[in-house]
């Protein structure tokens, strides 16, 4: 999934959570998930790490993921529908961590601490639990994301 719809989930579990530590485990959570649906792009990362998408496009890819979040987050605060900010960033925080492990994972690899290299194992498996055999194409997949962030939204 994108960081955008991991987020905005996150924000959505951060509405209904009172506490800062419950939202951060929740947004993990949801996290987990998300990934497991299938989404287009089980496929993006066997291709970044064989060379047939080069590492330009896939940095591209990760700064407007990145840069739509945080535009994202920073319009939710500015409107200030969040029940608790603290709350609701915990939550944001703990939906987006798994995979901000994985760029850190990319970053340090092949020297990345032995804990980093356990997420990133479970992340994938996680990832491609079913979309190994029933993923979608990245367009579909696009579309079911922006499915899934505009119900996530109009729940906010």
């Amino acid at each position: 999934m994108n960081l955008l719809v991991h987020a905005s989930a996150g924000a959505l579990v951060g509405q209904y959570t009172g506490n800062p530590y419950l939202g951060f485990i929740y947004g993990f959570i949801s996290h987990v998930i998300l990934d497991v649906i299938p989404h287009g792009d089980s496929q993006l990362y066997k291709k970044y790490k064989s060379g047939e998408l080069s590492a330009k496009k896939a940095m591209a890819l990760t700064v407007i993921d990145s840069v739509t979040t945080v535009v994202f987050v920073l319009v939710f605060f500015s409107l200030g529908i969040h029940k608790s900010t603290l709350v609701t960033a915990m939550a944001i925080i703990g939906s987006v961590i798994p995979d901000i492990f994985i760029g850190f994972y990319e970053l340090l690899s092949p020297k990345a601490p032995k804990w980093l290299q356990v997420i990133h194992k479970w992340h994938f498996k996680n990832h491609d639990y079913f979309a190994i055999k029933h993923d979608l194409s990245f367009r579909n997949g696009l579309i079911l994301q922006l499915i899934i962030f505009l119900v996530l939204i109009k729940i906010l």
